[in-house]
């Protein structure tokens, strides 16, 4: 056996799916260890193709189970240490070739430093050796496919020049797609560690197809990234994992120049070899650089967390700007220290005054423009595309109301978009600047093939949207030249959009530049020498170019970059700046872009003092000094400020000043409200002594000396608020004391113990700021500024504990004339020392922006839905903190809900914002594009009582720029996506935390209007908000199911509170749980003002609470529902229901007392009326008069014929459809699947319930109800419209029956050894069982079961109907196969009607008999009342109309259609038909369900079929449908053997004459039962004479015209196995042999169902000239042999005749045999055959042969000839008819002979004596 696996692969984006395949033995999975396959890799193939080529690889684990076994382990592998070639699987006839890769290493640069040099630097402080070591130890390490080859070690190199060409084998294709380098460093004592880890995706450098090629690369530089670039003693798992490329590198780790490309044919003959001075020579042209430079215009730094240290931003490219990186020139790479400033709200930010800092970075790289612009332009038309879907989206997002038209003109739009920028053509290299390579041709190349694909598939969808019409209906017309096909606008437009999608998809993977050698740049935030966050920038994102469409999508413009923490990955601020990367001689461009900002450069130092030891005064000595006097701003390069003169083209402007930093000027209290101040009171004790006052008696959290509790002040503007308080609220004792061994070592405990030699408590005392918050502005005196130690943050005023200052001087500098902007200023900086080389720092840069605009940001903070839960309860109490530029605002917090509504607005005044934002229109100029405005960072949080809040998500929104001057228009509300990742950019698509409704505005100047308040906060304006309109909800709160525990206890007391749009509506309280869990008042309605816009509809929240004991009312689950437009009913549907209003009331009244399903009716409703009379009840069943008896019931149809008519059986079902009997629906899948039911919740849906937060959130239960969502009329007078919901069943529980028929089952698992079961049927509902135990099926996995079970329950407590398929053992205990569950109750509440499947036609008799306890005229009466259709009979003729259709049954039912005699009344008939046609109801149906076991979930089991029919109890229940399989009746087949006419002679007797000894053998098909008949000895001339009778017993079916054979298996079976086969009897001639085996001669198959009928005579006898019509058969013989045909009709006008119908025939049949593979006859048997019933055997009895009782017909002796004898039995024959017959003259010849030459001896004998007597005598 084998196991095949398909699927469907997209080879290239541009070429449709390809179905691939491969095959494999189960032998060869079993074989291996457990029985699996785990983690392999098979080839796939196409299964068309004669020759099989590599179409693709899949990674799968297969397991063969046998009977009883577990399914082991499959762990699933995603490592790239598994692609190796030993995981392949491939079929044979696949052939892969060998190939091997050549990667040429040539060098590599700027590797970090990677060992300590501890033996080194004491060699340079003793002055012994040269300082030679670079403390690195390169080489590199290629890998591919599991193998891996590395090159030569080069000791104390971080430029080493490596020159080997690297050869790594493998099978091609591969399914490999990752060339892994790996920069190694060579150890002595341990490991060799990583340096940085690069990977080449072979899928970028290669393309698959006629137009593709192999893989190649460079010669190029690959860029190798990792860990910090600075060294440290201990590595982290962390850092060794960014070394290996597991997790995104933080830092440049050098880069390696390489080549490849591809041999296909052989392995390499060697791994590694060397490359030659020539060719390395020739790669120098690719390592030739340009001078480029990076400018970041940096304006904010906000949303800090850290604020106790100055923080700066540096900005680097490589190992160029690295502040710490001593082996470059600088560059003004970093910004000044700051000390962060609280924003008033919750984060901190940098406080750089009116000048903003202007970073740049000079480096040298390849000049790689050609690819980058090439790969931008084609990003830049994705990213265009983008917008235009995302556009397209947002209007499509309205399905109710949507405008096609608009729509349809958007799409026309977007697609001449996409046309347009496909076809521009991409940049070209320059040959005198750019050094191109192959893959560079080959990319080329394939980019614009495609490019021309997708802009001849856009242009054809255009051409579809262009030849169109749209009609009123919303329906699209194609013309097409061969026929017109009529479309849905909603497909048409689906379509365009798709193409959109793949056309950006593909410019994406187009835009793939796998040769980008310039590495990316990095932004670090960092306080002192300590890097704390970053961000990672791709280069080609900021490269310049000259046509913006080619321009990187950052170059050049303001964004808002979030820096993470390396360790946490969580956002620790946001830096808002302007990127540029170019060439030098572009810098000119960058700024002529800018004319609006100038340029100011200082020279800057830092002089530092400390306090003297005893005296107090500050001095720049003493043993506290730690820097030099003068300093830069790390104290770590000593800068006098005479020892520094101006570069080349510069000049000073003026004299040395005091310029002290304006983040100074902040206290750490400033923006703050209220603030506290917290002081450490400090004791010690030797262990077991008396606490004493430590020397450092009063500390901050540190342990640094503070100032003592009462000598701190409160300063000018605050006021205390209470007394200085220990805080007991910590981990601390009674007192606050916590305890300590040794501080900053070993942690604080609240529990005194004898060892704690130290203590210490908190006291704490508030102040709150009087009057208007500001804040301060006071510096500091003669620009000191103070710490207590360097490297902390400096404040303003001095304390009592500072023990150091500084202050910064700033000299200003100015270009020359001669003075090259593009060229980055350093200044010279000269040394006391002769001896010592000058060395080289650069000044700070900063620009003021001429154009400083006040604005006022109005931040509309709407709404918020489908938020993560922030508590256990599944809940969260969320508010949103806005933060822009360098302030925050936070809302309100709203309690308990995943979906709030702040209805806020947040107002931020007086923005003073750098830039051209606003371009004021200008006639006769061309207009610059304004610059981008500063992004609005919203954080959502969880509000804790106790705690800090947990962050939900953050969204990074972009403000609507306008002047309020020319005109303001609202900004109306979008949603903007949350990312719930503390780390995500919030550029990109999130992780799913939710979406925000939300408008910015930042205006020039801000409005004079303010916003409605609400209380003291603002409300979002009216012209901005939705348009609301009063909505009317309505809920079925049916009840809630399986509901797990909380906190250990059972929910029993269940209520739903509703919320939705800031209104609450709660259900009543559940009794009991277990007795009811349904509502007692399910229905709810309540009216809240929603807005009309579906796109702005709010979710609806559900909170589950359990009632318990003392008021106890817990949140135990929750949900939302975020989409209600699909509970939405559309205005058309409102109207109709108020045209009708006044009979919905009537009909409500009677609805109200139903107590049973929705589709029931009372005892007065369930009357018929109709013309046969009225209040006729309804099992009062009626016939259909159309001139035959009615009511015939036909006997020869029952249920299975009509199953296996619709199941394309037509051989098994006889003449069911040739009577006009109609069809059932056979599901291949569960009922609940079908798209027509929707799931059976058109009433009652599922909302699945949940609980707890993040990744512990789980499915405790679900929800069962339905709502209704619609809008209620605006006019005053006009009244509200009927409640949709109110004519629900009554939410009591039901007392239902149902009946379960199981028809069959295929493809069971086998659970007994012999790979088989004996399946039974087990019915469970409730505690009510059902099974068939006793008529298990023997020995089958494919099981008739025909069963009818009834079981009965309680709806909804017993709402769960299981139906089980067990396996019968006879020892053991039996093993369930699998089960199957329905939930009877979304079933027997739903509008579909599913709980007795409608037949097609309406039957009062027979098989097909009506058997729902309502008539369809009942049925018809309530469906329309129901939907609130209007229904009118009209008898002559016979009519109805439903609505404003009218149907009538001679459109079901024309004149001369064939139809069954079991057809009841017209009127039901016709009441049927519109059934069908008019409603969606569940048809009369066979589905099919899965079976699964609980220890094999989602493994099937085999398939169930069976159906359900739902009673309600005490309404009268008909028969059930009498599905009892079929039985056999025992037959019996008599074939008389007379002759047997040109029977093939097989041997020659000893007189050389043919002949045979010949006899008949047959056997039924698929039986043992042989039976031969008596041997014609010596048959001389082909006639063999018999009067034989055969007698074969059989078990036959009519009805499916089949054989039914039952037979034990093994010897040891205790059942007989059932087999089906056709009834077909294989007579063969075969030729009696003594001692050898008896020789075949011919044989005949006769089909007893369709029988040709024989020939008369024997001179007819013909072989059919054509195959018969297929029939089932058995395969094989009782003797194996396989050389006989089924005999069929001679010609197409020869008759079939169906033995059991014509009961005789005979006739003369011919026997055929194999010649040269062609049939031919080989005798003709005459022979009667006759089939008789048992009763007819009993009747006319008939022996074996001629044995008694021989009669029916009685068969005399053959007449045989004289011939004809057994010669060991009768020697005399055989000398008459052999020897005498054919050589009675040769004896007679030979006795005279014989008698002559006897007499002659006789004489000559006696002569002698006669002659000797004679003479004696």
């Amino acid at each position: 056996m084998t196991c095949s696996v398909q699927c469907e692969l997209g080879l290239v984006y541009d070429q449709p799916l390809m179905t691939c395949s491969v095959q494999c033995e189960l032998g060869l999975v079993y074989d291996q260890p457990l029985h699996a396959l785990v983690n392999r890799w098979l080839v796939l193939t196409h299964p068309e193709e004669d020759t099989p080529t590599v179409q693709g690889y899949l990674k799968v684990s297969v397991a063969v189970l046998g009977p009883g076994q577990t399914c082991p382990d499959l762990p699933v592998s995603k490592s790239d240490a598994d692609d190796v070639e030993a995981n392949l699987l491939w079929a044979a006839g696949v052939h892969l070739q060998p190939a091997a890769f050549a990667l040429d290493v040539f060098c590599a640069h700027d590797l970090p430093r990677m060992d300590s040099g501890t033996m080194q630097t004491l060699k340079e402080v003793l002055g012994i050796g040269k300082a030679s070591k670079e403390l690195v130890d390169p080489y590199l390490v290629g890998s591919y496919a599991g193998r891996e080859v590395q090159t030569k070690v080069l000791y104390c190199n971080d430029n080493p020049e490596f020159r080997q060409t690297i050869r790594l084998g493998f099978l091609f294709p591969s399914m490999c797609n990752t060339l892994r380098l790996a920069l190694m460093d060579w150890d002595r004592v341990g490991h060799d560690d990583i340096i940085g880890t690069a990977i080449i995706p072979v899928n970028a450098i290669s393309a698959a197809g006629e137009d593709g090629f192999l893989p190649t690369f460079g010669p190029s530089y690959v860029n190798f990234y990792g860990a910090q670039r600075e060294w440290e003693l201990w590595h982290s798992s962390q850092n060794e994992a960014r070394n290996e490329g597991v997790e995104e590198g933080v830092a440049f780790r050098g880069r390696v120049l390489v080549s490849l490309h591809t041999q296909v044919g052989a392995y390499p003959s060697s791994p590694l070899t060397n490359i030659t001075v020539e060719d390395f020579e020739k790669v120098r042209r690719h390592r030739a650089t340009r001078q480029f430079t990076v400018l970041a215009h940096l304006t904010h730094v906000s949303l800090l967390t850290e604020a106790s240290k100055p923080l700066q931003v540096e900005v680097s490219i490589g190992h160029f700007g690295n502040k710490l990186e001593n082996s470059l020139l600088p560059s003004p790479s970093t910004t000044h220290p700051a000390n962060p400033v609280f924003d008033g709200c919750k984060y901190y930010y940098l406080a750089w005054g009116d000048a903003a800092p202007l970073v740049s970075v000079q480096c040298d790289w390849e000049d790689i423009s050609h690819r980058l612009h090439a790969a931008n332009a084609l990003s830049n038309a994705a990213s265009a595309l983008k917008r235009d879907l995302d556009s397209l989206k947002t209007q499509m997002r309205g399905k109710k109301t949507r405008d096609h038209k608009l729509l349809e003109v958007l799409v026309k739009e977007c697609l001449e978009r996409a046309i347009t920028l496909c076809s521009t053509p991409l940049p070209l290299p320059d040959p005198i600047r750019h050094s191109d390579t192959s893959l560079d041709g080959h990319l080329r190349h394939r980019r614009q093939r495609h490019l021309a694909k997708l802009v001849a598939n856009c242009q054809m969808v255009l051409r579809k949207l262009e030849t169109r019409g749209v009609t009123q209906a919303g329906e699209t017309i194609i013309q097409d030249v061969a026929a017109t096909t009529t479309l849905k606008a909603e497909e048409v437009l689906q379509e365009a959009v798709q193409e959109l999608q793949d056309t950006r998809d593909a410019l994406l993977r187009l835009a793939e530049e796998p040769q980008s050698s310039i590495p990316d740049v990095f932004v670090w935030l960092i306080s002192g020498t300590k890097r704390l966050a970053y961000v990672r920038v791709p280069a080609r994102d900021l490269l310049h170019a000259s046509d913006p469409a080619c321009a990187g999508r950052r170059s050049g413009v303001f964004w808002c970059y979030p820096v993470i923490c390396p360790g946490t990955g969580e956002m620790a601020g946001l830096v808002r700046m302007s990127l540029w990367l170019g060439r030098a001689d572009e810098v000119r461009q960058w700024w002529s872009a800018r004319p609006d900002l100038q340029l100011t450069v200082y020279a800057e130092t830092y002089e530092n003092q400390v306090t003297s030891i005893g005296s107090g005064k500050w001095t720049n000595k003493g043993p506290l000094m730690n820097r030099p006097t003068f300093s830069d701003a790390d104290g770590l390069v000593t800068l006098k400020k005479d020892a520094i003169s101006c570069p080349e083209g510069w000049q000073f402007q003026g004299d040395w000043f005091i310029a002290p930093d304006p983040s100074i000027k902040y206290n750490l209290d400033a923006g703050h409200a209220v603030y506290s101040e917290e002081v450490f009171e400090q004791q010690m004790r030797v262990p077991g002594g008396t606490w004493v006052d430590a020397p450092t008696h009063w500390a901050d959290v540190q342990g640094e000396p503070s100032s003592p509790r009462d000598e701190i002040q409160c300063p000018s503007g605050w006021a205390w608020r209470d007394f200085w308080t220990t805080d007991v609220q910590r981990a601390v004792d009674s007192e606050g004391w916590e305890y300590t061994v040794q501080k900053g070592i070993v942690g604080w405990s609240p529990q005194q113990k004898v060892y704690h030699v130290l203590r210490r408590r908190r006291w704490y005392r508030e102040r709150h700021r009087q009057g208007k918050i500001e804040k301060s502005t006071e510096g500091p005196i003669e620009g000191w500024e103070y710490s207590s130690l360097f490297g902390r943050r400096f404040h303003a005023r001095e304390r009592r504990v500072d023990v150091v200052r500084r202050r910064r001087w700033r000299r200003k500098m100015v270009p020359g004339e001669e003075a090259i902007l593009s060229d980055v200023p350093r200044m010279i900086v000269k040394t006391e020392s002769e001896d010592a080389p000058q060395f080289v720092s650069c000044p700070r840069q900063y620009v003021v922006s001429a154009e400083r605009q006040l604005y006022q940001l109005r931040a509309h903070i709407y709404q918020a839905r489908d938020l993560p839960a922030g508590d256990k309860s599944g809940l969260s109490d969320p508010f949103a903190v806005v933060s822009f530029c360098e302030l925050s605002q936070q809302t309100e917090h709203v309690r308990t809900t995943l979906c709030p509504t702040w209805d806020q607005t947040l107002i931020f005044d007086n923005l003073l914002i750098s830039g051209p934002l606003v371009v004021p229109p200008m006639q006769g100029e061309v207009q610059k594009p304004p610059a981008r405005p500063p992004s609005v960072v919203v954080n959502i949080f969880d509000w804790d009582a106790r705690g800090k809040p947990e962050f939900l998500g953050r969204a990074v929104c972009e403000p609507t720029v306008q002047d309020p001057q020319a005109g303001y228009l609202p900004t109306p509300l979008r949603w903007h996506p949350l990312r719930s990742c503390p780390g995500d950019t919030g550029n990109g698509v999130g992780s799913g935390g939710g979406e925000l409704l939300a408008s910015f505005e930042l205006l020039v100047g801000g409005l004079e209007d303010a916003p409605p308040t609400r209380g003291n906060v603002y409300m979002v304006p009216f012209e901005v908000r939705p348009r609301l309109q009063k909505t009317r909800i309505e809920v079925l709160c049916w009840g809630v199911r399986n509901m797990t525990t909380f906190e250990l206890q059972s929910v029993t007391r269940p209520s739903v509170e509703f919320e939705c749009g800031g209104q609450r509506v709660r259900s009543s309280v559940m009794d009991n749980l277990r007795n009811n869990p349904n509502f007692d008042q399910p229905h709810l309605v309540f009216d809240v003002e929603l807005p009309r816009e579906e796109l702005y509809m709010p979710p609806l929240t559900l909170r589950v609470q359990d009632h318990r004991s003392f008021g106890s009312r817990p949140v135990v689950a929750t949900a939302v529902v975020s989409d209600l437009s699909t509970y939405t009913v559309e205005p058309a549907l409102l109207k109709r229901y108020e045209k009708q209003s006044d009979a919905f009331e009537l009909e409500r009244e009677k609805l109200t007392a139903m107590t049973s399903a929705p589709m029931r009716m009372d005892s007065a409703a369930r009357k018929v009326t109709s013309s046969e009379g009225v209040g006729a009840p309804v099992l009062a069943l009626t016939h259909r008069q159309r001139g035959i008896e009615p009511g015939t019931v036909d006997t020869d149809v029952d249920w299975w014929a009509k199953f296996y008519a619709s199941s394309l059986d037509p051989q098994r079902s006889g003449a069911y459809l040739s009577k006009g009997y109609e069809k059932l629906e056979v599901l291949g899948f569960e009922l609940e699947e079908d798209p027509r039911y929707s799931g059976f919740t058109d009433l009652i849906s599922s909302v699945p319930l949940m609980r707890g937060k993040g990744d512990a959130a789980a499915q405790v239960g679900e929800f069962k109800g339905t709502f209704r969502v619609y809008q209620l009329p605006t006019a005053g007078s006009a009244p509200d419209p009927p409640k949709f919901l109110s004519s629900f069943p009554s939410p009591a529980p039901h007392e239902i029956t149902a009946r379960v028929y199981v028809v069959l089952a295929k493809d069971l698992a086998p659970k007994d050894s012999g790979g088989s079961s004996d399946p039974y049927v087990v019915v469970s509902l409730g505690k009510q069982t059902r099974s068939n135990v006793k008529e298990y099926r023997p020995n089958t996995l494919c099981p008739i079961f025909g069963e009818v079970f009834e079981v009965s329950g309680t709806l909804p407590v017993n709402k769960d109907l299981v139906v089980q398929v067990w396996d019968k053992d006879l020892v053991s205990s039996d093993d369930l196969i699998g089960e199957t569950t329905i939930d009877l109750e979304n079933r027997y509440l739903s509008r579909h009607r599913s709980t007795v499947g409608l037949p097609k036609q309406y039957h009062v008799s027979g098989s097909n008999r009506w058997r729902d306890p309502e008539l369809p005229t009942a049925i018809l009466s309530e469906c329309a009342r129901l939907r609130h259709f209007d229904l009118t009979w009209q008898n002559s003729p016979l009519s109805v109309t439903v609505g404003d259709t009218k149907y009538s049954l001679s459109d079901f039912e024309p004149d001369g259609a064939v139809l069954p005699q079991s057809l009841g009344s017209e009127r039901e008939c016709l009441a049927l038909h519109v059934l069908h046609v008019a409603f969606p109801l569940v048809a009369e149906h066979v589905e099919t369900r899965d079976l699964h076991h609980p220890a094999r979930p989602g493994l099937s089991q085999g398939k169930l079929m069976l159906w359900v029919d739902l009673f309600p109890s005490g309404t009268p229940i008909p028969p059930p449908v009498d599905i009892t399989p079929r039985k056999p009746r025992k037959f019996e087949v008599r074939l008389v053997v007379y002759n047997v006419h040109g029977a093939p002679l097989q041997e020659s007797n000893i007189a050389g004459e043919k002949m045979s000894d010949v006899y008949v053998k047959g056997w039924l098909q698929g039986t043992d039962h042989v039976l031969k008949t008596d041997i014609h000895y010596r048959c001389m001339d082909g006639e063999a004479n018999f009067n034989w009778r055969l007698v074969f017993p059989l078990q036959y079916l009519e009805a499916e015209q089949s054989m039914v054979v039952t037979r034990k298996t093994h010897f040891w079976s205790v059942d007989d196995t059932e087999e089906r086969c056709p009834p077909q009897l294989t007579l063969q001639l075969w030729d009696n042999d003594l001692i050898l085996h008896d020789d075949y001669l011919s044989e005949m198959t006769l089909d007893l169902c369709r029988l040709p009928k024989p020939f008369r005579t024997e001179s007819s006898v013909r072989l059919a000239s054509s195959k018969p019509p297929p029939s089932p058969s058995l395969t094989t013989t009782s003797d194996g042999l396989t050389t006989s045909i089924l005999l069929g009709p001679v010609d197409e006008e020869t008759p079939l005749v169906n033995l059991f119908q014509v009961k005789r025939v005979f006739g003369f049949f011919p026997f055929t045999k194999v010649v040269d593979g062609k049939h031919q006859i080989a005798g003709c048997l005459e022979a009667e055959l006759e089939v008789v019933s048992e009763e007819e055997a009993k009747e006319r009895p008939a022996g074996l042969g001629r044995a008694p009782p021989n009669m029916n017909p009685e068969l005399a002796e053959p007449d045989r000839p004289s011939t004809s004898f057994f010669w060991l039995t009768s020697p005399w024959k055989s000398f008459k008819f052999v020897l005498w017959r054919n050589y009675k003259w040769a004896i007679i010849t030979y006795i005279i002979i014989f008698l002559l030459l006897l007499f002659a001896f006789l004489f000559l004998y006696s002569l002698p004596g006669a002659s000797v007597d004679y003479i004696l005598s």
